[in-house]
C-alpha cells in the first residue's frame, strides 16, 4: 500500500513529529503542501493531510491544497496537533471539504503541541515538550488502525463463494481477488512467494506446499495476530482478521495446552 503524507509543520515542528511517527509505521512518504504535484496523487492508495492548527483550523497550505486536488474515492485520515486541551471543531472544515470532494475519510487524530504565541509569550510557552514520547505512541497506534481500515482485504466477507480450492485450502473469491484462510487471509492472486511472511512469522503459520511457491497458513490457528507478516509484505497479499474472538482463541490456546508454546519453538 502506497502511502503519501502531506503535512505542513511551520512553527515548531510539532505536527513534523507526528507525521513522522505515522510514516514510520505506514512505511509513507512525507511531502510538504509546496513539494505536492497533482500528477502525484493517482499513484498513492492512501493519503494523510496533518498541519497544526492556526485560528480553528487546518493550515491554508493545507486547505488550498485539497481544494485543487482530484480526491474522489481516495482514502484519506488526517492529523493535527493544536494548543488547547479540547480539540473542539478545528478538524471541521477539512472534513467538510474532503466530503464534498468525494474522499473517503478513515479517521482522525490530534494532540496538543508547544506554543508560544499570542497570550503564552509571558510564561515562555504552553504545552511544553509536547507532543511527547506518549503522543507519539498513540499516534503510531493510529496509523496502525488506519493500516488496517485501508488495507485491500479489510471489506473481504466471508460470505463469498468458496466452492473451489488452492492446494487443498478452501478458497473464495469475490471476481477479482482469490483468498484462502480464515484468521490469516491470503490473496493468492497478487501473491509473489518473497517469502517475507514465513521468515517474519515466530509461530510457523506459513508453509510452502510442494506443488506451489507460495508460503500458505496452514498454520493460522497458531496465529497470535503479532501482525509481522501483514506489516513485511510487499503486495498487501496479506490480513489478520482481528477480532475478539480471535483473541479469546489465543487466550484459551495458551492457557490450556502448550500448542502455542511449540508451534514458537518450532520456528
Amino acid at each position: 500500500m502506497k502511502t503519501l503524507i502531506i503535512v505542513s509543520s511551520t512553527y515548531l515542528g510539532n505536527t513534523m513529529k507526528v507525521a513522522k511517527a505515522m510514516a514510520h509505521e505506514l512505511k509513507a512518504t512525507i511531502k510538504s503542501p509546496k513539494e505536492v504535484a497533482l500528477s502525484d496523487i493517482p499513484s498513492y492508495d492512501l493519503i494523510g493531510l496533518g498541519s497544526g492548527i492556526n485560528f480553528a483550523s487546518h493550515d491554508k497550505e493545507i486547505i488550498t491544497l485539497v481544494e485543487e486536488l482530484s480526491i474522489a474515492n481516495k482514502k484519506i485520515f488526517i492529523f493535527s496537533t493544536r494548543c488547547r486541551p479540547i480539540l473542539g471543531s478545528y478538524h471541521k472544515k477539512l472534513k467538510s471539504l474532503i466530503a464534498q470532494k468525494e474522499g473517503i475519510l478513515l479517521g482522525e487524530f490530534s494532540c496538543v503541541g508547544f506554543d508560544r504565541t499570542g497570550p503564552w509569550v509571558g510564561m515562555n510557552g504552553y504545552n511544553k515538550n509536547r507532543p511527547n514520547s506518549k503522543d507519539l505512541f498513540k499516534s503510531m497506534l493510529f496509523a496502525m488502525q488506519i493500516r488496517k481500515k485501508a488495507h485491500p482485504l479489510s471489506g473481504f466477507k466471508k460470505t463469498y463463494s468458496s466452492a473451489s480450492t488452492y492446494e487443498g485450502l478452501p478458497l473464495r473469491s469475490d471476481g477479482v481477488k482469490n483468498v484462502v484462510g480464515n484468521i490469516v487471509l491470503l490473496n493468492t492472486s497478487i501473491c509473489i512467494a518473497c517469502g517475507r511472511c514465513t521468515k517474519s512469522c515466530p509461530m510457523s503459520v506459513f508453509t510452502i506446499k510442494h506443488n506451489a511457491n507460495t508460503p500458505l497458513p496452514v498454520g493460522e490457528a497458531n496465529c497470535i495476530m503479532c501482525g509481522k507478516c501483514e506489516k513485511e509484505c510487499p503486495t498487501d497479499a496479506i490480513f489478520i482478521n482481528e477480532t475478539f474472538g480471535n483473541g479469546l482463541r489465543i487466550l484459551f490456546r495458551e492457557s490450556s495446552c502448550d500448542k502455542l508454546q511449540k508451534a514458537y519453538w518450532r520456528k
